[in-house]
């Protein structure tokens, strides 16, 4: 039965006259390197590898899982940064869609303390669609209710690849303060495998902010200017993207080596997600697990729950800029 409601809604979704794809969904893009913002790639002044895993209605047949590797790098001498990302996103193992990204981001200095980085992300996407694992209105024998694997519809290519770019800018405040915004899907590319021309890959638009507090020294005390291992962070972002809209808002605290956060999301259709997040990090390892629990009325099963894993080999800092979290 649950495979015959997923099949009805992605044939209905494929064969629309006009639609608009959207993208994954992670519950800690704070966590996640430059996914909000090209412009972040660099902005931990070290190398840094992630590993993201989150999964969606895990009680339910028909979950969602989603897979983010990511390499950034930044060149100090250039103040310019690299950054490479690779997405997995499996719909049930209907729909899945392969992401490879190339991120290259630059660091302009405005004053000793402050800074403005400017990203750019070329991304190739390969998607697959399991017309064979559906079950469509022919099949069906409505004198016995059995279903017939033969069916007259015809897909051309169960296979689709397309190029997209992307854009951002952060402002940052040294170990304070950073705001930003990107845009994603600039060329809005045909995404759809029946109509091409009337399924396109919705522009995305971000507005991200984050604020962190030292709990141990003020910056600038006897000349230093790092953080301590111990302080406050309050984040926020807004994403539209199509009809999708939401607004989220997390907050935190970083107590060596222990991080612990809490997050509200609204997706401004009434749903509400409350997010806990517990995480450490040990000798450059850092490692996260998020839960998110709706707290909207029904109950559907519609959790999910990520892991996050970030690795970072600290380089010489010459131009700092803060790190965002949770």
């Amino acid at each position: 039965m649950r495979r015959s409601i997923i099949s009805a809604f992605i044939s209905f979704v494929i064969g629309c006259s006009s639609a608009y794809a959207q993208d994954y969904n992670l519950n800690s893009h704070n966590l996640v390197p430059f996914s909000l913002n090209p412009a972040q790639a660099g902005n931990a002044n070290a190398i840094r590898l992630g590993l993201d895993f989150r999964q969606q209605w895990p009680k339910l047949d028909n979950r969602y899982t989603t897979v983010r590797l990511s390499y950034d790098q930044n060149v100090y001498k250039k103040m310019c940064s690299l950054g490479f990302a690779y997405s997995l996103d499996d719909q049930s193992s209907v729909y899945r869609s392969n992401e490879f990204s190339l991120v290259y981001s630059h660091t302009f200095e405005v004053t000793e303390l402050s800074f403005i980085r400017l990203g750019l992300q070329g991304t190739y996407y390969l998607n697959y669609f399991g017309f064979d694992k559906l079950e469509y209105g022919d099949q069906y024998d409505s004198s016995n209710g059995h279903v017939d694997n033969s069916t007259i519809e015809d897909f051309e290519t169960n296979t689709r690849g397309l190029f997209d770019f992307s854009f951002g800018a952060v402002y940052y405040v040294e170990n304070t303060f950073s705001l930003g915004a990107s845009v994603f899907h600039i060329a809005e590319p045909e995404n759809g495998f029946v109509r091409k021309a009337d399924n396109k890959l919705a522009r995305k638009y971000v507005v991200h902010a984050n604020y962190m507090h030292d709990l141990q020294y003020t910056n600038g005390l006897w000349g230093r200017r790092d953080m301590s291992d111990n302080y406050l962070f309050v984040n926020a972002n807004y994403q539209q993207q199509a009809d999708f809209k939401k607004a989220y808002l997390g907050l935190g605290v970083f107590l060596t080596p222990v991080i612990l956060g809490v997050a509200e999301k609204y997706n401004l259709d009434g749903v509400f997600v409350t997010s806990l997040m517990a995480g450490c990090s040990i000798k450059g390892l850092q490692a996260y697990y998020v839960f998110d629990l709706p707290t909207y009325e029904r109950e559907n099963g519609a959790w999910s729950h990520e892991i996050c894993l970030v690795y970072v080999i600290k380089q010489k800092e010459r131009f700092p800029c803060p790190m965002v979290l949770w």
